[in-house]
């Protein structure tokens, strides 16, 4: 699966339903029924019922209605890693070396792609020959913008699983502030502030809760502070490129490179890029942003739909609706609203998001609960992922797609199995 979430939609897609009809059918067969018992899944099969219910009455029904029906099979997938194939130590085990593989993987092809840049062709080639298609910005073996996600995400499980492993052979020392400075600083480098952001405050609240981690991670920030100076002020590639504009609106950064002249070698042209705005341009500014007017369009749309909203996937058949439309100055309409809470109130309403919210607080409590009895580190793993995957205030991927939601439901249900392991350790 780690993987698979690499290669695209279709693999991991295959992956997740194949594993949910398997569990359902061994489920039929053995007459095993009680993971149903389960609070987390009681509650997510109620929210999965209204969905249905809630999308006979979406802009397009038949969008949001096939959406609601197939969201059954992330859910199961989740129930089936955590109470049936990784119910035993030595299958999550083979996930995570599996993750640990994937990872190491990412972080070499996306700095590979980031030591290699072309004034005509942006960065690339990576180790698989991809271009990034974003001139300026890196997006490793994914061919999009999300190699910082990917590695934000999965960092908590991949980087406790590595400290507790090394620290048998005496190495975790020796590697904890060189990985942690390290994989910070390439997904500052990939220009994806929000994960940057968000694995920030996952570390943040690592350095809470551990005490036996506060002077590496102290170390570590610093180091990356310094690395991030000289990277912004001596980065021989940031050297060749003239800033002309900055705008927080969506490619608000206008660059402009000097170069040969394709039809004239012997004269310098001169070519403008547009790129995604720097994210303090966007903080000073957020109202001008993107991000300012698609939540704000969400929030009307939602007004006129407060209690069971506009159906999943109609964002955008709302949003180009006339009345709405018009609303839009410095952005277009998307495929979603960029924030998971937003989304649940506006394609599913307040009663929604009441039944989002139920559900996190409940995998929240769980895995709370279980760090306070057990000091063993890869337990703050599934803590340390949640606040990664659901702080409420930043940019966030669509809910319901097909990619982010295989990514989302296979790290909620490692951090569930994490957890279940209790005492025992991997």
């Amino acid at each position: 699966m780690p993987f698979a979430i690499i290669i695209g939609q279709a693999p991991s897609d295959i992956i997740v339903s194949t594993i949910s009809i398997l569990f359902l059918i061994n489920s039929v067969f053995k007459k095993d029924w009680a993971w149903i018992k389960i609070k987390w899944v009681k509650i997510i099969f109620f929210l999965w019922l209204y969905l249905i219910f809630a999308s006979l009455f979406a802009i397009d029904v038949t969008v949001a209605f096939e959406h609601a029906t197939l969201f059954l099979r992330f859910f199961i997938f989740a129930v089936a890693l955590q109470y049936w194939i990784l119910i035993e130590k030595k299958f999550l085990k083979y996930i995570l070396y599996s993750i640990f593989a994937a990872f190491i993987f990412v972080f070499i092809d996306t700095f590979y792609q980031f030591l290699h840049f072309d004034l005509n062709k942006g960065y690339g080639p990576d180790i698989l020959g991809f271009y990034s298609n974003d001139h300026f910005r890196l997006t490793g073996p994914f061919r999009s913008n999300i190699p910082g996600a990917y590695l934000s995400k999965f960092f908590f499980i991949f980087f406790l699983f590595t400290i507790i492993k090394l620290k048998k052979s005496n190495n975790a020392n020796l590697i904890f502030v060189p990985l942690l400075t390290l994989v910070m600083f390439l997904i500052f480098l990939t220009g994806e502030a929000m994960s940057f952001a968000s694995i920030g405050l996952g570390v943040l609240i690592l350095f809470f809760i551990e005490k036996k981690f506060r002077k590496k991670i102290f170390l570590s920030l610093a180091i990356l502070f310094c690395l991030i100076s000289l990277a912004v002020k001596f980065n021989p590639i940031w050297q060749k490129i003239e800033i002309i504009e900055k705008n927080p609106w969506h490619d608000g950064t206008v660059y402009q490179i000097t170069k040969p002249c394709e039809n004239d070698k012997n004269k310098i042209c001169k070519k403008e890029f547009k790129t995604q705005p720097f994210f303090y341009e966007v903080l000073t500014n957020f109202s001008k942003s993107a991000y300012s007017e698609t939540y704000k369009q969400a929030i009307t749309i939602w007004k006129d739909y407060p209690f069971l909203g506009i159906g999943i996937k109609n964002y955008t058949n709302a949003c180009n609706l006339e009345k709405y439309k018009k609303n839009l100055k410095y952005f277009f309409c998307t495929t979603h609203p960029h924030n998971f809470y937003i989304q649940w109130l506006l394609e599913t309403g307040i009663l929604g998001l009441i039944g989002f919210i139920i559900l996190l607080f409940t995998w929240f409590s769980y895995f709370y609960k279980n760090i306070t009895k057990n000091n063993y580190p890869l337990i703050y793993a599934p803590i340390l992922s949640f606040f990664v995957l659901f702080w409420p205030i930043m940019s966030t991927g669509s809910f319901f797609s097909n990619r982010n939601a295989t990514m989302n439901w296979f790290i909620i249900a490692l951090c569930l199995a994490i957890t279940n392991l209790k005492n025992k350790k991997v």
